[in-house]
């Protein structure tokens, strides 16, 4: 038997069978062994801590149990948590289908897509639809655990080995509160990518996103009338115009004399923009790719009224309205995580035109003169362990805003200068590549309640909630995703639009998540106080200004592909920035001080961050006299140098604009400028923030790119009939000659005893 390719490879059974005793010698002095102390739980280096919850890492899969002093008082929570995590690991592991996934891929593929993140697994999903296409995806990660599919589980995911890890360059004008004054960019290194560690909001940005993008950018194509006939597509939504009169725009009654759909008078969304919503009729498909799940709770309520309070829309912001309030919309389906690897990929793997290589971090893109002909590869992270495979018809990089930037510019696709100093070959000098990087930044605002409405760890870890998540469909409080509701709100004058997002968690585990922000820990006691208190009921409001005017860069340092780049997103570089981040402040201030939110008790908590309180006189918040104004303002923009945060929402750095614009990188077809048979299909394309989170916005980008390439290559016979290369008779017999060379195989035996042995040599519970 030599270089298998079932569904599940030899390999992979014997894998898991060591994994599956070593779970069973691990089990009994992991889990079921109770120390005395509350402190002897902090000495085993192999558990760790999330939202009152332990867990020990097996091989790829995360074990849960109940925290060691409620084990002392209920013992079976920590019996019925191990047993629980136990079968779902193994029913996973033992059970689970990899069609599709190969360890050895074929010499030519029609397509490579570079990434199975959230637009990788749809391009690759759409284009293997077409029978004749043969699709090659590679992923530098591996397959989702078990804990993904959890939506409480994303901090848990971010910063483990499903992270690529990343860290910003300490910042000159904000993140004070950071160690270092540098943020921790959590990306997914799975498949699915980040959106298999996200927050799981759904949101397709607003017609004056891409009206920007159209108007300012020559992004002619792009503007929201396509861009919303494919984010029906991914809901599988079928439209046709009512047949009846729309008196409302919202899910409450807000007659369109008083607000227009889009949140401003007569049904425009700003004026002079013209924008209106036209009324229609959506049909739901049976199967959609993206399922979504509306947040129903008394806070989501609460928020909504607290909305209608200030005079805002309520509706959907992705459909019915431009401005105002909506519950939030998550890709949740009964209780769990539904990323576009679930929805796409997923029911892919099957099909016999598909191969799907995990483990594989492409280094290079292989060049015949200008037009891409494949990709070499690294497997394991190991430079031995590397590749070489070629695509007769395009290769397509779907790597995000970091590593499609920083695998360009190893191909010889970058700026000049950066080629010339690390002795790249250069292809195509595009300064564009790395630049006009954006990321939201977040203010959290602490909100504590009287009304016990909220969530918190001592809710989440009762043996009803793992009984109704595991064994009742995913419903009870750990299927939720915890956002709640989402605000967005017009600037004022010239500012930029701002938003807030709730985010019902009233206590969380302060060392995970300061951990998981890379914050200092006596900044996030000041920013998040009671955190001790595991019963606290509250939430987090997330402020925003929705489309900063500040952008940054990353720049390959080494000519090692697999190193970082250096990452800076320079927030608040740009004076406008936070002017917009105190008006969202004062947005989510305003929503507080509702009658709505103050019937169930709520009362924010400023942090008092020493350096701020310094600067107002001693009070944290304006006082007495006719400064208090200004001493007000220099408050809240302490506040926001300090401690605002990531939004988790990097773009830009491969822009799409016209051929001729010089920080442009793809056209508008997303094909890279100055090559040939190379395209981008990922957040860098976005030339700016959307008023959202941009996941769902890049589902929409994905489905239009997978449309243009299928469109390319509409006749089968033509892509069958692509050569290689052209730079002589019989290069491509060279080429194939050479892989021919270079490929052995292995006996699987082999294989067995390397693993048995790395498997024994290392502690796989770290």
């Amino acid at each position: 038997m030599c270089c298998v390719t079932a569904k599940r490879p030899f390999i992979y059974r014997c894998i898991i069978l060591q994994t599956s005793w070593d779970l069973f010698l691990i089990l009994p002095s992991r889990i079921l062994l109770k120390p005395r102390k509350q402190s002897e739980k902090i000495s085993h280096s192999s558990l760790k801590s999330f939202n009152g919850y332990f867990y020990v890492r097996l091989g790829k899969q995360d074990v849960f149990f109940s925290s060691f002093t409620d084990y002392n008082s209920h013992p079976q929570t920590g019996v019925v948590a191990a047993v629980v995590a136990a079968a779902a690991w193994f029913a996973q592991a033992w059970l689970g289908t990899t069609q599709g996934i190969v360890y050895k891929n074929d010499p030519v593929y029609d397509f490579i897509v570079v990434g199975a993140g959230t637009a990788g697994s749809v391009v690759a999903a759409r284009l293997s639809e077409t029978p004749h296409h043969r699709v090659l995806l590679l992923e530098a990660g591996g397959e989702e655990p078990w804990l993904s599919s959890i939506p409480l589980a994303a901090p848990l995911l971010q910063g483990s080995r499903y992270d690529w890890k990343y860290m910003t360059t300490p910042q000159k004008k904000s993140s004070e509160a950071l160690v270092g004054k540098r943020s921790a960019w959590p990306r997914g290194r799975v498949l699915g990518g980040s959106g298999s560690i996200n927050y799981n909001i759904h949101m397709h940005g607003s017609p004056q996103d891409f009206q920007a993008w159209e108007q300012q950018y020559g992004a002619t194509g792009w503007g929201f009338a396509e861009m919303k006939k494919y984010a029906n597509k991914a809901e599988c939504l079928r439209l046709r115009p009512k047949l009846f009169k729309q008196e409302e725009c919202t899910m409450e009654a807000v007659p369109l004399q008083q607000k227009g759909c889009s949140g401003g008078s007569n049904g425009t969304s700003k004026e002079g923009q013209g924008h209106v919503r036209q009324p229609q009729d959506a049909v739901q498909c049976y199967d959609p790719p993206i399922r979504t799940q509306t947040a129903s709770s008394i806070l989501t309520s609460t928020f909504l009224a607290a909305g209608k309070e200030l005079g805002l829309p309520v509706g959907n912001l992705n459909d019915e309205i431009d401005y105002g309030v909506m519950a939030a919309r998550t890709t949740v389906f009964k209780g769990h995580r539904w990323s576009s690897f679930t929805g796409y990929l997923k029911p892919s793997l099957g099909r016999p035109n598909l191969h799907v290589m995990l483990h594989t971090q492409v280094t290079k893109v292989v060049w015949d003169g200008k037009r891409a002909v494949g990709v070499e590869f690294v497997q394991w992270d190991n430079a031995r362990l590397n590749g070489t495979v070629y695509a007769r018809g395009e290769v397509i990089l779907s790597g995000g805003a970091i590593n499609t930037p920083l695998l360009l510019t190893h191909s010889g696709v970058g700026p000049k200068h950066v080629l010339k100093k690390l002795q790249i070959p250069e292809v195509s000098p595009l300064s564009g590549v790395g630049s006009n990087l954006q990321d939201h930044l977040n203010l959290p605002l602490y909100v504590s309640l009287e009304k016990p409405v909220s969530l918190n760890l001592a809710k989440l870890r009762t043996v009803s909630n793992l009984w109704n998540y595991f064994f009742n469909s995913g419903k009870g409080d750990l299927g939720q995703p915890a956002i709640e509701g989402v605000g967005v709100m017009p600037g004022e004058g010239k500012q930029q639009e701002v938003a807030a997002i709730l985010f019902n968690m009233g206590a969380v585990d302060k060392h995970l998540y300061s951990e998981v922000a890379n914050m200092k820990l006596e900044y996030f006691e000041k920013m998040f106080p009671g955190m001790d208190n595991q019963s606290q009921e509250g939430f987090i409001f997330l402020v925003t200004c929705l489309h900063p005017q500040s952008t940054g860069h990353l720049q390959v340092v080494s000519s090692d592909p697999r190193q970082p780049p250096v990452i800076d997103p320079g927030y608040l570089s740009h004076p406008a920035d936070l002017p917009c981040m105190r008006h969202a402040f004062k947005f989510g201030m305003r929503l507080l001080r509702t009658k709505a939110f103050q019937s169930l008790g709520a009362a924010a908590h400023l942090p008092r961050y020493k350096e701020c309180v310094e600067a107002v006189g001693g009070a944290a918040g304006p006082g007495p006299g006719e400064d208090a104004r200004a001493r007000y303002k220099e408050y809240v923009n302490c506040i926001v140098r300090i401690g605002a945060i990531t939004g988790y929402h990097p773009l830009g750095t491969a822009r799409l604009g016209q051929p001729d614009d010089p920080k442009a990188v793809v056209d508008l077809e997303l094909r890279v400028i100055g090559t040939e048979r190379l395209r981008v299909v990922d957040a860098s394309v976005m030339p700016t923030q959307i008023s959202g989170t941009p996941n769902s916005a890049i589902i929409v980008i994905a489905e239009k790119a997978s449309d243009l390439i299928k469109a390319s290559w509409s006749n089968s016979t033509h892509l069958a009939s692509q050569r290689l290369c052209s730079s002589s008779p019989d290069c491509e017999q060279k080429l194939l000659a050479k892989l021919d060379s270079s490929s052995g195989c292995v006996h699987p035996s082999l294989l067995l005893l390397v693993f048995f042995l790395v498997l024994h040599s290392i502690n796989i519970c770290v």
